[in-house]
């Protein structure tokens, strides 16, 4: 498994981080790419193609951070 995880500012709540993160993991969903989030801000792929693909999509403004678990 593959974990990414969103670096989002400290201004953001706890609540933004959550919707932002869930509205890219519904994205990667309608792509074919399936998640799950067990954090707010963090999502979890079972490929590392899954994982290669959506660091690419992401165009957001949070930093990324990834490795396997």
């Amino acid at each position: 498994m593959y974990k990414l995880k969103f670096g989002y500012k400290d201004t953001a709540t706890p609540f933004i981080k959550d919707v932002n993160t869930f509205t890219f993991a519904t994205d990667l969903l309608l792509r074919g790419v399936y998640t799950t989030q067990p954090e707010e801000d963090v999502l979890v792929f079972d490929t590392e193609s899954d994982l290669n693909y959506a660091i690419l999509a992401y165009n957001g403004t949070a930093s990324l951070e990834w490795k396997s678990v």
